[in-house]
């Protein structure tokens, strides 16, 4: 979790500063601490889809069972398409969104992530 958290919190920091955001907005409140809270609560929407994804549960059977919206969804499709029209680098967000999209599965999305060249940890 720690590894996906840190490297999901650099690729959202990436493509704010290119869209003009200050680049300490991503470590207060509306950034790390956003992403902790969802990532650290059984209450939370997004995180439920993403353990139930995890499961190999399809995104359809998840939604369709849901009464309320998990706007990481629709979010995760949208971000990846902002990534790839700014040319900026966020294989996590791809994966997700490709999960998302049913195109891949979330153990599949996860070998692609771990199979990646390592490189430096700060850009």
């Amino acid at each position: 979790k720690a590894t996906l958290i840190t490297r999901g919190l650099a690729e959202m920091s990436r493509l704010g500063v290119v869209l003009g955001a200050n680049p300490s907005t991503f470590t207060g409140l509306a950034g790390i601490g956003d992403v902790i809270a969802t990532c650290a609560s059984a209450q939370s929407r997004n995180n439920a889809v993403g353990v139930r994804l995890g499961r190999g549960e399809s995104i359809d059977s998840i939604t369709g069972s849901m009464k309320m919206i998990a706007e990481g969804v629709k979010s995760s499709l949208s971000v990846s398409q902002l990534a790839r029209r700014y040319k900026v680098d966020m294989p996590i967000t791809q994966q997700v969104a490709a999960v998302c999209e049913g195109t891949t599965s979330a153990s599949e999305a996860m070998v692609q992530l771990m199979s990646r060249a390592s490189k430096a940890e700060l850009d």
